[in-house]
């Protein structure tokens, strides 16, 4: 008797993973892994706990909380903590929840706006490839606009307001906040503006997306500059926040929705449709890592270290990033690779083609994605030289025109 499964389609492994498996695999000496986007230390080592983290769960272990379940809103202390991180307060119009990290915070923010009859959701290209999928299996349109010239190697804000002008009212735009993933351009203040503008003068509707908050200047409260000053303008809108990246917390999941909402009469009505969302699909978000997230947080010797560890990711980042280019120049590698400096976070969007990037990987064992994007972290002061060095090579025996 055949399997009632038989008829199912094997989908589709997401390429990064791909790549990370075939790195893994890869046991030559000098292999680089520059694709999967998660911070590594000086050393290299993907697994690097921020020393904050490490205090905090030697903390849990010496005043252990257990394992009973919290509350379907989340963990109070998370909570009000992670809405001061956003906003620099505690908000009394803004709804907060906690959500399975950034993934799971998106998908609650999508569901909500589903439910409330938004379903043009707008994505600036090229973007994370997840949105796509997030947005279109909770039933809404997936809609692409140019977010990045390729040319200028800088955001298309002139695509953006074209984009914005001629989406229909009631259109979602999603925007990463900042450490624009892949290409590390972001807004500038000014550019926020305009589309804050817009977005008030035509009724539309913003999601922000922050995913690495304090990687881009060293200071998670500069980072939040454009959520706070949507919130200053009175916007309604929804902030979708994780700490994955800023607390190197991965695989535990901490995440939280912010709906901030000017009719306070909506508050409790809008926290209540995002725990329906949330007991249908998982009850509980995590517990573990928002705890770790919270004492960070709360704690003032804990919120110091954390302020310099961030800092210290943020230096190094942008440290890397100085050395690959002087390699470059001193290399005097063909075309232009001064762009590097001017991008912010793990990402450098670095105009190296599908074909390059192949070839990087099959004659050096460097593992950057087929799109060019390059996670600056995966870089240090011991094989920048042999990255830099492999990449000149490729490109001139592979040259892009």
């Amino acid at each position: 008797m055949p399997s009632v499964f038989s008829g199912l389609e094997e989908s589709s492994v997401d390429p990064i993973i791909n790549l990370m498996i075939a790195c893994k695999k890869d046991d030559h000496p000098n292999k680089i892994d520059v694709s999967v986007g998660v911070y590594q230390s000086e050393s290299g080592d993907p697994h690097y706990v921020f020393p904050c983290v490490r205090a905090a769960k030697e903390h849990l272990m010496e005043k252990d909380p257990g394992h009973c379940y919290t509350l379907m809103t989340g963990i109070a202390d998370y909570l009000s903590s992670a809405q001061k991180t956003i906003f620099g307060a505690n908000p009394s119009n803004v709804a907060s929840v906690q959500a399975v990290a950034g993934s799971g915070s998106l998908h609650l923010a999508f569901s909500l706006l589903k439910s409330i009859g938004y379903k043009d959701f707008y994505i600036g290209t090229p973007s994370w490839s997840n949105y796509r999928g997030m947005i279109e299996h909770v039933g809404c349109n997936y809609i692409e606009y140019p977010y990045y010239n390729y040319e200028t190697r800088s955001v298309d804000i002139e695509a953006v307001k074209k984009a914005l002008n001629e989406a229909p009212s009631k259109s979602v735009f999603v925007l990463q906040a900042v450490c624009h993933n892949p290409t590390g351009c972001d807004l500038s203040h000014d550019q926020w503006s305009l589309i804050f503008d817009i977005i008030q003068q035509r009724g539309l509707f913003l999601v922000f997306d922050i995913a690495y908050q304090g990687l881009s200047s060293g200071d998670v409260n500069k980072d939040a500059w454009a959520i706070r000053e949507a919130y200053s303008r009175k916007m309604e809108f929804i902030a979708c926040q994780s700490y994955s990246k800023n607390l190197g917390l991965y695989s535990e999941r901490a995440g939280c929705t912010h709906v901030c909402t000017w009719d306070l009469a909506n508050q409790n009505t809008v926290t209540s449709k995002l725990v329906a969302i949330s007991r249908n699909e998982v009850s509980f978000a995590p517990a573990f890592g928002a705890r770790i997230a919270a004492l960070v947080q709360t704690d003032p010797r804990l919120q110091q270290m954390w302020a310099e560890d961030v800092l210290r990711v943020g230096s190094r980042l942008q440290d890397v990033r100085k050395q690959a280019l002087d390699w470059f120049v001193k290399l005097q590698t063909p075309g232009d690779w001064s762009h590097i400096l001017e991008l912010a976070g793990l990402f450098w969007f670095s105009g190296i083609t599908q074909l390059q990037s192949e070839k990087l990987i099959e004659e050096y064992h460097i593992y950057a994605l087929s799109n060019g994007r390059v996670n600056v972290a995966g870089l240090n002061n011991s094989n920048v030289e042999y990255f830099c060095r492999s990449v000149d090579a490729i490109v001139r025996k592979f040259p892009s025109n």
